[in-house]
């Protein structure tokens, strides 16, 4: 087989990719040195990146930091390589994360803490503190050195593999220690942090790093409140499955949604309980979902005690009952007579009325 390459289209790659590294590198890798080579007469940035090569912003970070670590790649003052990342602002320390006079802004978020969870804002977290690993840069080395370095941290790390059932990369391992160094958590905090992720199938770097932050900033920093969240988490999880099958919904609820779902759970209000309501505002609104609707009348409930389907039946029955005994109001009665206006009673037969219509 004959390879012909136009010499308008050739760019230079190491001898040594070839030579050493291609049984180490992984796919995404290889895709982002090669463009990267490509273009190196271009600025680029990790999301310029990651949209040619469609990975996640993630895997670009990785893979140069892969790439430098066996100086394939200079560092991004070198002028053979244009690469350039997206401005971060400096890294605060981690003492932001000590006791604060102001309370911080808190980021939304589809579940709402139990209030046992909730610390006090002497407790809180500084409002400017970084939210993601993104500006906290570790060599594969220096991985290393720290895991040899705490025993706990190694240990929790092993532990972590097994849960994931595969070794971590290593925007995995520095979200970690990102999550212990800077914002303080203990290793068996951040482990849990780990499983349940793996739990609910959505172990990523963004959201556990999203719960990571979270705790920081609501106080949650012993093992007892964490499996106190963990336990909330996970029942509010299951309640909001209920309500989706309940409501024939195939999609996961909106942000709105699922802050009405969560509020009928903190009312204590039974999955039972929301279906007969639910099926009340399909007959009273043209056979469709309204999620205000809906809660208006589970709220209206919840006020007046009503906690089972037979109390809200039974308070159902007895409105329907004293409106069916209230007495029609009077007519008016006519001017200048005491009798009240009464229309003229007329019963036209078939005839009649196409006479009738004959006549217009």
């Amino acid at each position: 087989m004959e390879v012909y390459l136009g010499t308008s289209q050739l760019f230079s790659v190491p001898t040594t990719v070839a030579d050493h590294l291609l049984g180490i590198a992984s796919h995404d890798q290889l895709k982002i040195l090669l463009y990267i080579l490509a273009h190196s007469n271009q600025k680029l940035s990790d999301t310029d990146i990651a949209r040619a090569c469609k990975v996640r912003a993630e895997a670009v970070e990785e893979a140069l930091v892969f790439w430098q670590s066996v100086n394939v790649l200079q560092n991004d003052a070198q002028p053979t390589i244009c690469h350039v990342t997206a401005q971060t602002p400096a890294q605060p320390s981690p003492a932001a994360f000590q006791a604060s006079s102001a309370a911080p802004k808190t980021e939304p978020s589809s579940v709402t803490a139990p209030p046992a969870a909730v610390s006090d804002s002497s407790e809180s977290v500084e409002a400017n503190v970084q939210t993601t690993s993104s500006g906290f840069h570790l060599l594969p080395s220096e991985i290393a050195a720290r895991k040899q370095e705490n025993p706990a941290i190694a240990a929790m790390l092993t532990a972590a593999e097994q849960r994931v059932g595969h070794p971590l990369i290593h925007t995995e391992l520095r979200s970690i220690f990102w999550m212990h160094e800077y914002l303080g958590l203990a290793p068996d905090l951040i482990f849990m942090i780990v499983a349940y992720c793996v739990e609910i199938e959505r172990f990523s770097v963004r959201y556990m790093e999203t719960i990571a932050v979270e705790w920081c900033k609501r106080g949650i920093l012993t093992h007892e409140l964490a499996v106190e969240d963990i336990e909330f988490r996970t029942a509010s999880r299951s309640f909001t499955r209920k309500i989706m099958r309940i409501f024939e919904m195939k999609r996961r609820p909106t942000p709105k949604q699922q802050d009405y779902i969560d509020k009928w759970q903190q009312m204590n209000l039974s999955p039972e309980l929301v279906e007969y309501a639910y099926h009340k505002t399909r007959d009273n609104a043209n056979d469709q979902l309204s999620f205000p609707y809906l809660h208006k009348i589970l709220q209206a409930w919840h006020t007046e005690g009503i906690r089972t389907v037979a109390e809200a039946s039974a308070a159902d029955a007895a409105y329907h009952e004293a409106k069916r005994k209230v007495p029609e109001p009077q007519q008016t009665p006519r001017k200048g007579t005491k009798e009240p206006y009464q229309p003229a009673a007329h019963s036209y037969d078939l005839n009649e009325i196409e006479a009738l219509m004959k006549k217009i």
